[in-house]
């Protein structure tokens, strides 16, 4: 940029500067206009052609051309002053009268903010032209021209010499910086291709992948969403972005999913949350998601999640949990049914042992109606017990005991018990001959 301002300056001060001319001040001072001119309007066309998208362009743009106008204006002064011309006063002030016209619509299109989007056009410029080197050599071509037209015209010898060095700098740093880009390009286009191999690889991942990825800002907007949205929910990744994830949650889920993800974000830790999302048909499905909180430099920016779809887990657990209350009730009702048929049992073998007339038969009667109670008394405490694979057996035998007592005493104030029994629970297998056993020696002490 700086090689270009100089071979634009050279030849605007050439006809001020050339030998025939006297070194006076007017001369002095109409090369520092221009020279002043071309440094402001390098500073414009810089602020011009950035890429912050805050500055209004259309100013910007009319100050620029209205600086352009201004050195021009500078150009044709100058060589009136070395060579007095109406010609050239004329179109100096005309040059002058239109660099005030631009100046004031830039002005107006400022404090009115009028603006036009030709950054797409401006944008053309700023792309590094990767393939076309022989452009870097471009402005050292126009630096050895100049250098030429100094050669051929000027016969100052110390003034060739001195511009001859500045030039072989020049040429010195432009090799070097040539160099340095010509690495610099090829890094960039190997790093490039690794991008765009790691990028392919992303996406196809992503795309045939069973979860979904999403991330969320702090508010749940949706900012990403993998292709696999599509075949887990039927939206399109387009269709969720700039959405809240909230909108698709089911009202009685969303509580628990909002509480979930502040608790998460508060200890910044993942969680692991169920619940029903609304697909593309308007069904909601359940979905299991993994969320993890992202913090930055700023705090809190959100959340990534990974969520798959859990509608079938949900159904075979939902199932499994009938089935086992159609079973636990049909196996309660079993246990009942079996309580009352021994109980009957046990009823008529004491009606049957009212008519016995031998001590020894009543006797016999009265253990086989007590070995049957005391397997329905296990049937019955199943029956009452919240499992249905065991029962309490040190309250079993403690009911046993004082049921056997009644039996043979008829009254329970005549003999205190006095049981140390340790808590455990016995399953059906187990507790039907235990209770045999303690029913036998009970019955026989």
């Amino acid at each position: 940029m700086v090689s270009l301002l100089f071979i634009i300056w050279f030849p605007l001060i050439w006809p001020v500067i050339k030998p025939s001319q006297p070194d006076s001040l007017s001369m002095i001072l109409s090369i520092s206009y221009l020279f002043l001119d071309l440094i402001f309007l390098l500073g414009v066309t810089i602020v011009l052609f950035s890429e912050n998208k805050k500055i209004n362009v259309l100013p910007i743009l009319l100050l620029a051309l209205g600086i352009f106008l201004q050195v021009l204006g500078d150009m044709a002064y100058a060589y009136h002053v070395v060579v007095p011309n109406l010609e050239y006063l004329y179109l100096a002030d005309l040059l002058y009268s239109s660099t005030s016209f631009f100046v004031i619509l830039a002005i107006i299109s400022y404090l009115n903010k009028i603006n036009i989007d030709i950054r797409d056009y401006l944008s053309i410029y700023r792309k590094p032209l990767l393939y076309n080197d022989w452009i870097s050599y471009f402005p050292l071509i126009l630096v050895l021209f100049t250098y030429s037209l100094l050669l051929v015209t000027s016969p100052d010898a110390a003034l060739i010499w001195g511009v001859g060095i500045i030039v072989t700098l020049v040429i010195l740093r432009q090799v070097i910086s040539l160099n340095e880009i010509r690495k610099a390009q090829i890094t960039l286009k190997r790093n490039k291709e690794i991008i765009s191999q790691r990028k392919a690889q992303l996406d196809f991942i992503t795309s045939n992948m069973l979860d979904l990825i999403s991330e969320s800002d702090e508010k749940g907007v949706y900012k990403y969403l993998s292709p696999s949205s599509k075949q887990l929910l039927g939206y399109s990744s387009e269709d969720l972005l700039g959405k809240s994830m909230y909108d698709f949650i089911h009202p009685d889920d969303s509580e628990k999913v909002i509480e979930s993800l502040k608790k998460s974000q508060g200890i910044g830790e993942g969680v692991r949350i169920q619940y029903r999302y609304k697909n593309a048909d308007g069904n909601y499905v359940w979905l299991e998601t993994t969320g993890k909180p992202v913090f930055d430099e700023k705090g809190f920016r959100g959340f990534i999640y990974s969520s798959r779809d859990i509608s079938d887990q949900k159904k075979a657990a939902e199932f499994v949990k009938n089935s086992l209350s159609e079973k636990e009730a049909l196996l309660r009702e079993i246990h009942h049914r079996v309580n009352n048929n021994l109980q009957i049992i046990s009823s008529l073998l004491s009606l049957q042992s009212d008519n016995v007339v031998d001590e020894r038969d009543h006797e016999l009667f009265v253990e086989s109606q007590n070995r049957v109670r005391s397997m329905a008394m296990i049937h019955e405490k199943l029956y009452q017990s919240d499992s249905l694979n065991s029962i309490n057996f040190s309250d079993y035998i403690e009911t046993l005991l004082n049921s056997l007592i009644y039996d043979y005493t008829k009254d329970l104030g005549h003999i205190k018990l006095d049981l140390d029994i340790e808590e455990v629970d016995l399953n059906i297998e187990t507790s039907v001959p235990c209770g045999l056993i303690i029913n036998e020696l009970v019955s026989n002490a």
